[in-house]
């Protein structure tokens, strides 16, 4: 035991705690944070892969008055008729495409010949077209049949309220309380929780929202990074520890190491030439080195 005694210094319970300490957040936070975010992302992909691929379904089968959409239901594409409110057009600010460009979506109500009112995104226009004040292409007038995809309600965590510009009113967020805020209204109007999201071939639509890509994403590879890096720390530090118990280290140096003497160097002058007196005179001075 007196072999590991090494391991109660100070310094060694730092290394040892802060090994074990970072091989635990690999192990327990960082790892299980990306394997959570891998399958957020796979069931996502396989909603939407569902989704897409399933056949157009009246809007009243997956929305209604009183709750948002199910998770499920988002992104299956839904048919619906009725007429167009252009009167409540609004501009959504803050959004870009997938090549990461500044647009602006447009959204207006869609009263269903039901008697509710669904919001329809149109799809976007150019955030630069909106700034100079271009105008944006009326919808069909009169009644039409539309197909778009289910979302629910995009809402702004900061709350910001409507703005006029250029004549349009433009909002940070899509539901039918924003819609009420920047228009008033009845206020029992009967609006579909969520809304729809035109195709690019149904009636009305200006520029389709794109379709999410379904890339798994780097969270698994970055889960098994994670691990492969707490199992680098407990076998550096195992290592260490062997090395030390091995081979310990120790503050006195070896005899072979230490600096050996330096030896005397031969005296210059013979010993049977130096005469020196007491007081450091030379006697040998006194005699020619000739005779």
């Amino acid at each position: 035991m007196k072999r590991l005694a090494f391991l109660l210094r100070p310094g060694w319970i730092a290394v040892i705690l802060a090994g074990l300490a970072f091989a635990g957040a690999c192990f327990f936070l960082l790892a299980p944070w990306q394997f959570n975010r891998n399958a957020e992302r796979s069931a996502q992909n396989a909603a939407i892969t569902a989704a897409l691929g399933a056949d157009p379904v009246p809007v009243s089968e997956l929305m209604s008055t009183t709750a948002q959409p199910a998770q499920n239901a988002w992104w299956h594409v839904v048919t619906a008729t009725g007429t167009f409110d252009e009167s409540r057009q609004v501009q959504v600010r803050l959004r870009q495409n997938s090549a990461g460009q500044p647009i602006s979506e447009v959204v207006l109500p869609f009263r269903l010949t039901t008697g509710e009112t669904l919001l329809v995104d149109r799809g976007s226009v150019s955030f630069l077209e909106v700034d100079k004040g271009v105008g944006i292409p009326a919808p069909p007038a009169g009644e039409v049949t539309i197909s778009g995809r289910v979302q629910d309600d995009q809402l702004d965590p900061s709350q910001r309220p409507p703005v006029v510009q250029n004549g349009q009113v433009q909002v940070t967020e899509i539901s039918a309380a924003m819609m009420r805020q920047a228009f008033g209204g009845p206020a029992g109007e009967p609006f579909l929780a969520g809304f729809v999201q035109l195709t690019g071939q149904s009636a009305g639509v200006l520029t389709p929202i794109e379709v999410p890509q379904t890339d798994p994403g780097p969270f698994l590879s970055y889960a098994l990074q994670w691990e492969a890096f707490g199992v680098i720390a407990l076998v550096g530090l195992g290592v260490f520890i062997v090395r030390e118990y091995r081979d310990p280290r120790t503050d006195e140096p070896d005899e072979d190491t230490r600096p050996a003497t330096p030896a005397a160097e031969p005296d210059p002058v013979p010993a049977g030439r130096r005469r020196r007196s007491r007081d450091g005179f030379d006697r040998s001075q006194l005699w020619d080195d000739e005779s």
